[in-house]
């Protein structure tokens, strides 16, 4: 594991994801069931045209919504520390030895168990009260928070939908079964992407 310090978002901070497999990948390499997805080898070409610098990695469209979670993720991140009494550092990326994947964490913290990722959200307030209810991490996050797991190899990691005016929502996400589904998908798509670049080279 190779922890990175750049600003997220930043031009270095593109640079050192470009042509890797990152979290926004996970859910297109496992379902919420632990089952392999079907969508994962449409991501290959993307992979391979960033790597040969051919093609600069995609930016997430930026939504009204998604500027607000922007604008307040730094309260986001002193509120789960109001909230769990765990003190976090922020971090640009964190990469595999391999170099070949990584994950950007909103924020870690560091103790006795090395990196612990805290993967925070702010959605719009409808779709925070629908994480409220439902409880649990959301299902569209549960690949991406094993993969952070698989990445750092932290025995567990933090979830936080924040919105405010309303309670937070935390999860502890411990590393299981679905976990190891996760990393098995991960080695699956490696070995495709390596038979993807021998057919292009």
């Amino acid at each position: 594991m190779i922890i990175h310090g750049m600003e997220q978002r930043s031009d270095e901070w593109n640079a050192i994801r470009a042509g890797k497999i990152t979290a926004s990948v996970a859910s297109k390499m496992v379902t919420p069931t632990g089952k392999p997805s079907t969508q994962a080898n449409a991501h290959i070409g993307r992979i391979l045209a960033e790597q040969m610098g051919l093609q600069e990695p995609e930016d997430i469209p930026m939504t009204e919504w998604v500027e607000r979670g922007i604008d307040i993720e730094d309260e986001a991140r002193k509120w789960f520390q109001v909230e769990t009494g765990l003190r976090v550092k922020e971090v640009g990326f964190i990469e595999s030895d391999d170099g070949l994947s990584g994950f950007s964490p909103d924020a870690v913290i560091q103790d006795d168990l090395g990196i612990i990722p805290i993967e925070l959200k702010v959605p719009k307030p409808s779709t925070h009260i629908g994480y409220l209810i439902d409880g649990g991490v959301p299902k569209a996050y549960i690949a991406q928070c094993h993969f952070a797991m698989v990445i750092s190899e932290a025995p567990h990691m933090y979830f936080m939908s924040y919105c405010p005016g309303l309670k937070p929502h935390i999860v502890k996400v411990i590393r299981d079964e679905y976990t190891k589904c996760v990393e098995v998908a991960l080695e699956k798509f490696i070995k495709n992407l390596n038979a993807a670049k021998e057919i292009i080279n």
